[in-house]
C-alpha cells in the first residue's frame, strides 16, 4: 500500500500468490509423502489402546477453528466502524482501488482475516512436517495395523520389530495411525484461540457493555482449545505429550502471527475522539501524571477526577504541593508535600516525583490525580497521546535527592 492510500492491485495479487505457495507443501505432504516408519517394541503398552471415533472430528474444527475467528473479527470492525468511530470518521485513512473508493472496513477485514489464514498455513506446515518427519505410532496403532510380528502374541519383549506388516486393508487409516506426533488439533486450536484473543484485546481498546465481556470471550476461546486438545488423548488419537507439544507450538505461532505479523497492537488505531463515559474494560492509554491546564505562572494546576475533583496549587515560596478540592463552596487542603520542592525547569518525558495517585478520566478528556498519597512514587511519566494538551508533569523531587 503506497503513503496516498492507494491499494495496488499487483500487491493483492502477490499476497494471494505468496498464500498459494504456502498452501502447496502442504498438499504434497497430504498426497505424496508417506510418513516414516518407525519400528516398535510388542509390549509397548502406550500404542495397544482400542481405536474410537474422534470426540471433535477434523472437519468440525476446521469449521469451527475458521467460522469462529473470521465472525469475531467481522462483528469486532463493524461494531468499531458503526459504533466507535462514527464521530470520527474524517480522523481515518480512506482507500482507494485505481479510481474506486474503498471503505476502510473492507481493507480491515482484508488485512486481519488474511494474516490469520497466513497464520493457519503456517501452524499446519509446522505440524506436517513433525508428522511426516517423526512417524510416531498413535496410541491405537496396534489395533488399526494389527501387524504379523507381536499383535498377537509377544515372543521377543526386548526386540524392536522394524520389518512389520500390517494385516488389515484400510490404508488411510494405517497412514494416519502413523501420524501422532504432534497433535494438529490441539496446536490449530491454540493458534486460533491466541491470535483471536490478541486480535480483541487490541482492537477492542474502549468500553464495552460490560467489564466482563471480553474476558469471557477470551476465556471461551481458551477453554474450547483446551477440551479440544484433551478429547485428543481421551479418544486414543495421541499420546500427552503430543498434545502438550501442539499446545505449545499453536501458542508460539499464534503469539508470533498476532504480534509481529499482523502486529495487532500497532494498528489499533486509536482516534483521539473519546466515548462519554468510562465504565467498560479495558482503560483509555493514557500516561498517570500527566496535567490537563498549564499554569498560570504560580505553579498551578487544576485536573479532574472520575473520584475526586482536585486542584493542585505548588508554592516556589514555601516548596510544597497542596492539593484542594475543586469547590466553590470549600478550599479545605486535604494534602500537603512540605518536603517536596518545585523545580519549574524540570519539564521531561520521565519524571519522577511524590504527589497523589493519577489517572485519566475520559467523560471530560483529561488527565487526573486524585487520593492524596504523599509517600508515593510515580514513574515514567510521557507527554499525552494526539488530540490533547501536550503538558507534561512538573517534576517533584524528595528534598535532598
Amino acid at each position: 500500500m503506497s503513503d496516498n492510500n492507494t491499494i495496488r492491485m499487483s500487491r493483492v495479487l502477490c499476497d494471494f500468490l505468496v498464500l498459494t505457495l504456502i498452501a502447496i507443501p502442504l498438499y504434497i505432504f497430504h498426497e505424496f509423502v508417506p510418513p516414516y516408519r518407525r519400528g516398535y517394541y510388542c509390549d509397548d503398552e502406550s500404542i495397544r489402546y482400542p481405536w474410537r471415533k474422534s470426540t471433535v472430528s477434523r472437519q468440525m474444527l476446521i469449521v469451527i477453528g475458521l467460522l469462529i475467528p473470521i465472525l469475531l473479527i467481522l462483528a469486532t470492525e463493524l461494531f468499531r466502524t458503526l459504533a466507535w468511530e462514527k464521530k470520527c470518521e474524517q480522523e481515518f485513512k480512506t482507500y482507494h482501488v485505481r479510481n474506486h473508493s474503498v471503505h476502510r472496513l473492507i481493507v480491515r477485514l482484508y488485512c486481519f482475516i488474511g494474516y490469520f489464514f497466513v497464520g493457519v498455513c503456517f501452524n499446519q506446515l509446522m505440524v506436517d512436517i513433525a508428522k511426516y518427519t517423526i512417524g510416531r505410532q498413535r496410541p491405537h496403532f496396534m489395533d488399526v495395523c494389527r501387524p504379523d510380528i507381536g499383535y498377537s502374541e509377544c515372543k521377543n519383549p526386548d526386540e524392536y520389530v522394524t520389518n512389520w506388516t500390517c494385516t488389515t486393508t484400510d490404508v488411510k487409516l494405517i497412514h494416519e495411525a502413523q501420524l501422532s506426533f504432534y497433535s494438529g488439533h490441539s496446536a490449530f486450536s491454540f493458534y486460533a484461540a491466541w491470535f483471536t484473543s490478541l486480535y480483541l484485546q487490541a482492537r477492542l481498546f474502549r468500553p464495552l457493555f460490560s467489564r466482563l465481556l471480553l474476558p469471557v470471550i477470551q476465556f471461551l476461546l481458551f477453554g474450547g482449545a483446551a477440551y479440544v486438545s484433551l478429547t485428543r488423548v481421551s479418544d486414543y488419537k495421541h499420546h500427552w505429550s503430543d498434545v502438550l507439544v501442539g499446545a505449545m507450538m499453536g501458542t508460539a505461532i499464534g503469539i508470533f502471527v498476532a504480534l509481529f505479523v499482523a502486529e495487532v497492537f500497532k494498528r489499533r488505531e486509536i482516534p483521539s475522539c473519546g466515548p462519554t463515559n468510562e465504565f467498560g474494560l479495558i482503560r483509555m492509554d493514557r500516561p498517570d501524571g500527566v496535567i490537563t491546564s498549564q499554569s498560570n505562572g504560580n505553579g498551578s494546576n487544576t485536573v479532574v477526577s472520575t473520584q475526586h475533583v482536585i486542584v493542585s496549587e505548588v508554592d516556589p515560596a514555601n516548596q510544597r504541593l497542596t492539593l484542594l478540592p475543586n469547590s466553590s463552596s470549600s478550599s479545605t487542603i486535604i494534602n500537603q508535600l512540605p518536603s517536596s520542592r518545585w523545580r519549574p525547569e524540570s519539564f521531561m518525558d520521565t519524571a519522577s516525583y511524590y504527589t497523589a495517585r493519577s489517572e485519566w478520566d475520559a467523560t471530560s478528556g483529561r488527565s487526573s490525580i486524585f487520593g492524596g498519597i504523599g509517600d508515593r512514587r510515580f514513574m515514567d511519566f510521557q507527554s499525552i497521546q494526539s488530540g490533547q494538551p501536550s503538558w507534561l508533569l512538573e517534576s517533584l523531587e524528595e528534598e535532598g535527592h
